[in-house]
């Protein structure tokens, strides 16, 4: 899809994105469904969604996760005891990447000024996910979320807080002005 993103008076406080996610309707489910997604996702501080320890917590991204891996569940029993020693610097680095593999996340922060008009593409294929912008080439993961996903388009006002130190938080920011989202171009295909 051609897609732009932005704000008058400043650029977009909250965030932005599309791709493919598993809870499209917006959490209506009777039971809790462990969140999977493969998008172009857009968020300003004070948001802090530190899933990838290469990759800050905030800007816009190509990303890959998925919360409903048997890797993570096999892992839970130890999330005490790990978020205890996440809260030392050089044990978090030591660790992390294992609650990263576990969670299947991938990132690339997108390059240039996502307020001009780009041409954003994810192609979502059996165990690989690739994600190009302007045709080239940004990120390139095995790590692909299992289905079925549904396609989600959004612009918000919201922040969120998400770390592996066990920082978690959320809210909403005041918007200096408009906010926009344009898409045109928009395809989806399958097969």
């Amino acid at each position: 899809m051609r897609a732009r993103l932005g704000g008058t008076g400043a650029r977009v406080r909250g965030t932005a994105g599309f791709g493919l996610w598993n809870d499209p309707g917006g959490s209506r489910r009777k039971r809790l469904a462990l969140p999977r997604a493969i998008w172009f996702f857009y968020a300003s501080p004070p948001s802090n969604i530190a899933l990838d320890s290469l990759v800050p917590g905030y800007g816009w991204k190509a990303m890959t996760f998925d919360a409903a891996r048997l890797r993570l569940a096999l892992l839970a029993p130890f999330a005490p005891l790990a978020l205890l020693l996440m809260q030392v610097r050089w044990l978090r680095q030591a660790l992390w990447p294992i609650g990263q593999w576990a969670l299947g996340v991938r990132e690339a922060l997108v390059p240039g000024d996502a307020s001009q008009w780009h041409t954003y593409r994810i192609e979502w294929l059996p165990g690989r996910a690739r994600f190009s912008v302007d045709d080239v080439l940004l990120l390139d993961t095995p790590l692909a979320p299992r289905g079925p996903l549904g396609l989600v388009l959004w612009i918000d006002n919201q922040y969120a807080i998400v770390t592996p130190r066990g920082q978690l938080g959320g809210g909403l920011l005041a918007a200096p002005g408009t906010q926009w989202l344009d898409l045109m171009e928009v395809t989806v295909s399958v097969g």
